[in-house]
This record gives C-alpha cells, structure tokens and sequence, in this order.
C-alpha cells in the first residue's frame, strides 16, 4: 500500500480560489501537513496487519491444537482406565465361570460314574440271566 502524499501547494491555491486569504490557506495547509505527519506513524499498512493476523491465527491455531492434544490425552486415559476396569471385571466373571465349570465337571464325573456303575451291574446281571436261561436252552437243543 503506497501513501500518497499531500500535496500543501495545491491545497493552498484551491482554498485561495474558494475566497480564502492567503495566508490563513497557508496556515491550514501547516496545520494538516502537522497532523498528517503525526498520524502517519499511527497508519496500519496492509502488510503490517496481514502479518500481525498471521500471528494472532498462528497463535490462536497452536492454542487449538494443544486443547485438542490435552483434550485427546484426557480420553484416552479415560478410556483406558475404563478398558482396565472391564478387563478386571472380566476376569472375575472368567474365574467364576471357571469355577462353576470345575463344578459342574465334578458333579458330572460323579453321576457318569454312578451310571457307569449300574451299567455294569445290568451288564452282568444280564450275563447271569444269559448264562442261566441260554445256555440251559442251548444245552438242550444240542442234546436233542
């Protein structure tokens, strides 16, 4: 942005033409070169303030960022403490689990081997009957 600068000579003649004395046109001339001058320093350039927003977005993204990262850092431990609370719990229900299964396991071996046992006994009883019935009968058809 290129300042332009206030041309006093022309300023000075056209409030002499508009019915102005010449030197009160001077004097005002003065007034406003003072006054320019002074407030050119206070005159924000283009590039001065693109640079200073940069600055202030950078500022404000890098701020952003790390919120998120704090932010991001709070959910993750969160989530882990929640993931090693459902990992305990998970455990203690595998252990009772496990537990009723050894159980159940036991009481099932016991009945199997009661069962196992009246088999067994049917099996020999029926070899007594076989042998008292059968074999008579067998030896009586052979004997014939």
């Amino acid at each position: 942005m290129s300042i332009s600068t206030f041309d006093t000579l022309k300023y000075v003649r056209r409030l002499e033409r508009a019915g102005m004395s010449l030197e009160l046109a001077e004097a005002q001339a003065e007034v406003l070169t003072e006054a320019f001058n002074v407030n050119l320093d206070q005159l924000v350039t283009k590039d001065y303030f693109e640079g200073r927003m940069t600055a202030r977005f950078s500022e404000q993204d890098a701020r952003i960022d790390k919120l998120f990262a704090e932010q991001g850092a709070r959910f993750e431990k969160r989530f882990a403490e929640q993931d090693a609370k459902f990992e305990k719990r998970f455990a203690e229900q595998d252990a009772k689990f496990e537990k009723r299964f050894a159980e159940q396991r036991a009481y099932m071996d016991v009945k199997f081997a009661e069962i196992d046992a009246k088999f067994r006994f049917f099996g020999w009883t029926q070899a007594v009957i076989v042998a008292a019935v059968i074999i008579p009968y067998i030896e009586r058809l052979i004997a014939l």
